[in-house]
């Protein structure tokens, strides 16, 4: 028998998903940009965002790393995304 994930978790994923999201249309890129820039395919970077699946920790970090943006920005309890923590930087993404 499987066990049904908790409602939090689902919730969570939801979150952080729609965070990457958030950010990386902030930042002006497509999921293929940021997925070549991280090295993984654009399947990947959807199923992140559309909460299909879980980024691991080092994931998180290489995301943050892309978007140019703290870890804390995308896995934050608060509500509110506060976009002014993402100012636009000019470094190119990597």
């Amino acid at each position: 028998m499987v066990e049904k994930e908790p409602d939090w978790s689902v919730l969570r994923r939801r979150a952080v998903g729609e965070r990457i999201r958030t950010v990386r249309l902030h930042r002006e890129l497509t999921q293929e940009q940021l997925a070549n820039a991280i090295g993984i395919d654009r399947r990947s970077i959807h199923r992140y965002e559309t909460a299909r699946r879980d980024p691991s920790l080092s994931m998180l970090v290489r995301i943050a790393d892309a978007l140019n943006v703290p870890l804390w920005l995308l896995v934050s309890d608060s509500i509110e995304l506060d976009l002014r923590d993402a100012v636009r930087d000019e470094r190119p993404v990597r």
